[in-house]
């Protein structure tokens, strides 16, 4: 099985690449790059494996460039199979005394998910990670980071948790508070429903009421809309995923980028607020820039965007002639004012 997948039955089929950039596997299937990712049906998106896609939208960001994601995605696959075989080596304890574990097999499973990755793997909340609200380490709000064997934030273990336990088979989801994100446990007929945080050393099950006060404070009306303590929808995760990129690129100066990725985590979620707060935020900035007569950095400069060769355009759709000038200016300045049709 491609790590990339989630089973047998539900991997994506061909895609057609946006960009070319594709890639292709030795069983012939395609592997989405981010580009297409963000474009994928809702029901391919859905196919894909949580883990692969919180990698991928970490992909191409200034401290990533160097990325091993095969790497990731064999130590995510190899950490999901030592949970399953811990999980069925100690089934007897749960069998013996169902009442030490809330007298649920999915309790049971899910407490020993998280004991294994803690214990034996090195999952661990990175206290550290609280003395800044920047994101100028993407290893802080992606997996890849936890894979590195680095510590954790409410932004990274949670998926990790959920990656873990959908490979086993687990019904678990994401779900948002104001400010955080923890997993959910739920079964489609509904018989079976509680929370996962795991932040912590070990595992607490908070009632929904916790989250209503805690990080912050969300108002009934805000939930009855459904923008916060509800499962999120495949896109949605990818929505949250762009967002922490949003954050990263944001954060280490790259305005336009960060537009770009918070613009797609709006498309991708726009019931959830704090997606359009941010791209918001981020367009005042830049208007903010710009009647200062200065323009947004972007991954242009970074990856010496002025030394490609560009060629002279045969159609001049704006009726003026954009020149290079001295960079203390903005970059693409007329050197008249645009005429009208």
């Amino acid at each position: 099985m491609e790590p990339w997948a989630t089973d047998d039955r539900q991997r994506t089929g061909p895609v057609s690449p946006a960009n070319g950039n594709g890639h292709p596997t030795s069983r012939g299937f395609h592997v989405p790059t981010l580009g297409e990712l963000l474009f994928l049906p809702l029901n391919n998106i859905a196919r894909l494996d949580l883990g692969f896609k919180n990698i991928l939208c970490a992909t191409g960001l200034p401290d990533t460039m160097d990325l091993d994601v095969p790497a990731c995605l064999k130590k995510l696959h190899e950490w999901a199979q030592h949970v399953k075989a811990e999980t069925e080596r100690n089934l007897h304890r749960f069998q013996s005394d169902p009442g030490d574990y809330e007298n649920s097999e999915s309790y049971y499973r899910v407490l020993m998910m998280v004991t294994v990755l803690q214990q034996d793997c090195g999952i661990r909340y990175d206290p550290d990670s609280m003395k800044s609200e920047l994101f100028l380490d993407s290893s802080e709000g992606f997996i890849h980071g936890l894979l590195q064997g680095k510590g954790g934030t409410c932004a990274n273990m949670p998926i990790l948790y959920a990656a873990v336990g959908r490979k086993l088979g687990y019904p678990i989801y994401l779900c948002c508070a104001k400010g955080h994100i923890f997993c959910r446990w739920a079964t489609r007929d509904g018989r079976e429903r509680f929370n996962i945080e795991a932040t912590n050393v070990g595992l607490n099950c908070f009632p929904d009421d916790h989250y209503m006060e805690w990080p912050r404070k969300i108002a009934p009306k805000q939930v009855h809309l459904g923008f916060y303590l509800r499962n999120l929808d495949p896109d949605e995760e990818v929505a949250l995923f762009m967002s922490t990129r949003g954050h990263c690129l944001k954060d280490r100066g790259h305005l336009l980028d960060a537009i770009v990725a918070y613009a797609h985590a709006h498309r991708l979620g726009p019931t959830d607020p704090g997606h359009f707060a941010n791209l918001m935020g981020v367009l005042a900035k830049e208007m903010c820039l710009h009647t200062k007569g200065k323009l947004p950095n972007s991954y242009r400069e970074w990856e010496e965007f002025d030394k490609i060769a560009r060629p002279q355009p045969v159609l001049n759709v704006l009726n003026d002639i954009f020149m290079r000038v001295d960079k203390k200016r903005p970059p693409f300045r007329p050197t008249r004012p645009i005429q009208g049709n």
